[in-house]
């Protein structure tokens, strides 16, 4: 019995570690994922942070240089406005800059570059129907069909993309030919809550993932100020 235990572990290991199993096309009962969402910040993780954090660890490892054999030092982190989540854009830039024009990209980057979506918003609107769901940010729409895979363009050329239902997870899962392969989770908490769950892996970086909480509704604005 112990041996069919440990065997069983095993299998679950491997299982997690090659990423999610089948994914199917029927919708869960009663899951509506639905709706506009904003994040809310103290309850989420900063991946932001996360990433920078990665920078620090690979700099020191390797001396504050970079991979590239060149010698030259890298001081590269993501920017953006505001704790958490990106801001506006300003000049037509990326809301992720590395600090430096004309440096080679750390590695660290390459997960910077494949969140930039998740990352440009903090509010996601969802459209869900028994055969696609939409998930729109700041204008940028991705459509899904459940169970489905597909080809997709990523930052490096080309990824196999498939998603659909997991149990009560709808997971989108993107592996490219070049570039980290990015997980994502998306369900509903027991106080009726979107939560995003994503995990990147990528050949010579550490593993990352986060969690991200939203509740129902547009963020509301700041009322504008009155001049007597």
């Amino acid at each position: 019995m112990q041996k069919a235990a440990a065997l069983a572990l095993f299998a679950a290991a491997l299982c997690t570690a090659c990423g999610p199993g089948r994914l199917r096309p029927e919708t869960p009962a009663g899951i509506n994922l639905a709706g506009t969402w904003t994040l809310k910040r103290e309850a989420s993780d900063d991946p932001v942070a996360m990433l920078n954090q990665i920078q620090r660890d690979l700099m020191r490892k390797h001396g504050g240089f970079d991979e590239s054999g060149n010698g030259e030092r890298t001081a590269d982190t993501v920017s953006q406005t505001g704790p958490g989540a990106a801001g506006p854009r300003a000049g037509g830039t990326s809301r992720m800059q590395s600090v430096g024009a004309g440096r080679r990209f750390t590695p660290r980057l390459s997960y910077a570059r494949a969140l930039e979506w998740q990352l440009s918003a903090t509010a996601l609107t969802i459209e869900q129907t028994p055969t696609r769901l939409v998930f729109t940010r700041d204008g940028s729409r991705r459509t899904f069909t459940p169970g489905g895979e597909s080809v997709v363009s990523v930052e490096n050329g080309v990824a196999d993309q498939r998603s659909g239902w997991s149990g009560q997870q709808y997971v989108i899962d993107v592996r490219p030919l070049v570039g980290p392969r990015v997980i994502e989770r998306y369900s509903l908490s027991a106080d009726g809550e979107l939560v995003e769950d994503v995990t990147l892996t990528e050949e010579g970086l550490p593993k990352l993932r986060f969690t991200r909480v939203y509740e129902r509704g547009v963020a509301r604005a700041r009322p504008l100020p009155t001049s007597n």
